[in-house]
């Protein structure tokens, strides 16, 4: 029986909250940090974040994707997903701890210089619950409960910022990083009310063992995300072995701004990933055909392709009015970092959305195989160019370690599909229309709730 499924425009709209919502959290954050604590606190709470992050990724296996899959095909009930992944989150987040704690141990003379263990390990407790919250996060974008999901995720950004500034005044860096297992607590008490609120509109009816198999499919996405993180997150760690804290928290604003251009295509990728599963899913039992199931993915990355002029626009008005205004003379040199960085990002943005049609079409392999080939090329960058150049070379290599990634996922891309680049990107008088239909649904409902 076919399955009712949300608008996904109307999940976009809602992810773009998602997305933003922490962003403007940590662009909060990060002002009050370097206001108070300087580039050089802001540097080490850059440092300390990206440990908790890394660390994050490499001990949740995946399951983050495995979960959305499964769940999205409707093989894995709420109910029982939900117990499955905070038992995991537990297990997986305690030896996330004592591995990013023995890593941190042994870069703490270099990359770590100037933060205590005490301060790392306040981070670092935080693990499970984040893993927990995210697990929960995934079950209910799979469910295509978007308010729900966007709620969560605001929540524990809000609450992140909240804490973090509350706590900031009167202990420093460390009251900041207490912020880090308070909201993630606060995250995930959260998640359990939505998910047992889900649980009871559905019937238990898994199909066959779901875990392994998310497993399995989590394991691939696993292995690429962790690659990945190299091109994302590896710049601000061999910077900081080879520059001082000021420099990391000069540049990290850098990459908080430009991230922004992100808001937009990450919220496209997030609800077009277990839409796609669930359309090839339903292609495959006849529900709807393969036209239409590739048509919603043309038609998202269309729009994702239609978003980067004026998200970039957006970007550089920032860059130019934002940082002065809101950072002071401190953070100038992050004006023209964050202009290097920008074209590799906007690229990059729609090569997010074109890796969540891959996958979401059962095919993680190939974002695996991307990365295994964009790694060494952005290695090579950063340690060639970081050392003798500082954030400059690191803000050259990561842009274009991103365009590199965009390219090799557009190639990947037509070997999955029957998608052709005009279909796929090249947006046409329809997709323009959405926009004003869209404008006009808005004010129509602001007039009802009016």
């Amino acid at each position: 029986m076919s399955t009712a499924r949300r608008h996904l425009g109307a999940g976009a709209a809602l992810s773009v909250v998602a997305q933003g919502g922490p962003l403007v959290a940590a662009a909060a954050l990060s002002i009050v940090l370097a206001r108070t604590i300087g580039p050089s606190g802001n540097g080490h709470y850059v440092l300390l974040l990206t440990l908790v992050g890394l660390t994050s990724m490499v001990v949740s296996l995946g399951l983050h994707a495995g979960i959305t899959y499964e769940v999205s095909r409707r093989r894995w009930s709420v109910e029982r997903a939900s117990r499955a992944a905070y038992l995991l989150a537990l297990l997986l987040g305690l030896v996330g701890i004592l591995g990013g704690l023995g890593f941190f141990l042994l870069t703490q003379d270099t990359v770590f210089a100037g933060i205590s263990t005490p301060v790392a390990l306040l981070a670092l407790a935080s693990l499970p619950l984040t893993l927990a919250y995210e697990y929960g996060a995934a079950i209910l974008l799979a469910r295509e409960r978007y308010e729900q999901y966007t709620g969560l995720i605001v929540l524990h950004a809000a609450t992140l910022a909240l804490i973090g500034v509350g706590l900031v005044f009167p202990f420093g860096l460390t009251g900041a990083v207490a912020g880090m297992p308070a909201s993630a607590l606060i995250g995930s008490v959260a998640a359990v009310k939505l998910l047992r609120d889900e649980a009871r509109r559905e019937p238990a009816s898994d199909a066959g063992s779901p875990l392994p198999r998310a497993l399995r499919f989590g394991l691939l996405s696993w292995g690429a995300n962790l690659l990945q993180q190299v091109n994302y997150r590896f710049d601000v760690l061999i910077l900081g072995g080879f520059a001082t804290a000021a420099d990391v928290g000069v540049y990290s604003v850098a990459l908080t701004v430009t991230s922004i251009a992100w808001v937009l295509p990450q919220a496209l990728q997030t609800v077009l990933f277990p839409r796609t599963a669930s359309l090839d899913e339903s292609a495959r039992s006849g529900e709807v055909t393969d036209a239409e199931s590739d048509e919603a993915v043309a038609r998202a990355l269309r729009h994702g392709v239609l978003l980067m002029l004026p998200t970039g626009l957006v970007v550089a008005v920032l860059l130019l009015v934002g940082v002065p205004l809101l950072y002071g003379r401190r953070f100038h040199e992050t004006i023209p970092l964050g202009f290097v960085l920008l074209p590799g990002v906007l690229l990059l943005g729609v090569g997010k959305i074109v890796g969540a049609a891959i996958t979401g079409r059962g095919r993680p392999r190939y974002a695996l195989y991307g990365a295994a080939i964009s790694v060494p090329l952005t290695l090579a960058l950063y340690l060639g160019l970081i050392p003798p150049f500082g954030a400059w070379g690191a803000a050259i290599g990561s842009s274009i370690s991103y365009a590199a990634s965009s390219v090799l996922g557009l190639i990947f891309f037509r070997r999955v599909t029957a998608i052709g680049f005009r279909r796929g990107f090249l947006p046409t008088r329809d997709d323009l229309a959405d926009y004003r239909l869209a404008a006009t649904l808005a004010r129509s409902r602001l007039a009802r709730s009016r």
